[in-house]
């Protein structure tokens, strides 16, 4: 949903006026910026060109993506207690060694062969003045590093949650 919502702290106290007392909400998001804790993907990167475009996008067309890092405190100003927030790590491909990173590596691989071009399409071409063949030529490029192995990428993925006061 990310660049979908204009204002997160609406959004939030939407939210918690329509809860319960005493209600939870769970949102979880991706951070566009695919990372790499090792070095292995740097900013030279069409894979991370990819996701600056898509933040330069939507800042243009009016909904700039949100870092989802600040959810927790968007949450608690909203009123919410007991805000948590966990983070993972959803690699690129199968590149980690232990068995359970490596399956998620491979099911979130089988999902960027198309949503690397799915999100990048409208906002390259509406905004960006992009042809529809020069987002696919780039998305080629950017397809190519996602499969490689010898790049540790991950895309951050926060997950938080909180209760709406039970006396609120």
């Amino acid at each position: 949903m990310n660049s979908s919502v204009a204002d997160w702290s609406n959004y939030a106290a939407k939210i918690y006026d329509n809860l319960e007392p005493g209600g939870y909400v769970e949102i979880q998001e991706i951070n566009v910026f695919v990372t790499s804790d090792d070095g292995t993907l740097t900013k030279s990167h069409a894979l991370h060109r990819w996701a600056q475009l898509l933040q330069d996008a939507s800042d243009k067309l009016g909904r700039p993506y949100f870092n989802p890092s600040n959810l927790k405190s968007v949450l608690e100003k909203a009123g919410f207690e007991g805000v948590t927030e966990i983070n993972f790590k959803w690699p690129s491909n199968p590149w980690p060694k232990d068995p359970k990173h490596k399956e998620l590596g491979l099911w979130n691989n089988e999902n960027a062969q198309f949503f690397l071009e799915a999100v990048a399409i409208a906002p390259l071409t509406r905004a960006l003045g992009w042809s529809k063949e020069e987002v696919t030529l780039f998305v080629a490029q950017a397809r190519k590093e996602v499969n490689d192995k010898r790049i540790h990428a991950y895309w951050p993925i926060i997950s938080v949650y909180g209760r709406k006061p039970k006396d609120a």
